[in-house]
């Protein structure tokens, strides 16, 4: 008897999580992506209970827990995966190039691949406002 093995259909493949987007900022990603061979993934608010993993498609979702955020709970945000770094720079340039309003964005790693994605989303919040305090705070 052969053992079935679930496969990551995205494995290797860049990945940006999408919360949140306006259609502008959708469309403008959207026709950046056949240059980085990215495929994005909206996140439903239905959604927002999952891993990161279990939203790139890295494990099986087997029960996730009930949470369902508003969908204007937090702001537009964007979590990339399976980027090379000078991919990750060349995006952001074209992004800022392109006036892309979203202000939360993270890189997937180790240690934030098994989070809820609201639990990242409400860290990229805290980081987002504390730096942009602190950004404040020096040019008064």
């Amino acid at each position: 008897m052969k053992a079935h093995i679930a496969r990551n259909q995205n494995a290797g493949v860049p990945l940006a999580l999408g919360w949140n987007l306006s259609p502008a900022d959708r469309g403008k990603l959207e026709g950046m992506a056949p240059a980085f061979g990215m495929k994005l993934l909206l996140v439903a608010p239905a959604d927002a209970g999952k891993t990161v993993a279990q939203l790139l498609g890295e494990v099986e979702v087997k029960a996730p827990r009930t949470l369902v955020l508003e969908p204007g709970a937090y702001p537009p945000a964007l979590v990339l995966a399976n980027f090379r770094d000078k991919d990750v720079d060349t995006l952001l340039d074209l992004m800022r190039q392109a006036q892309v309003t979203i202000p939360l964005k993270a890189v997937v790693t180790p240690a934030n691949r098994n989070w809820m994605f609201a639990d990242l989303l409400a860290h990229l919040q805290e980081e987002h406002a504390a730096f942009t305090a602190a950004k404040e705070s020096q040019t008064v």
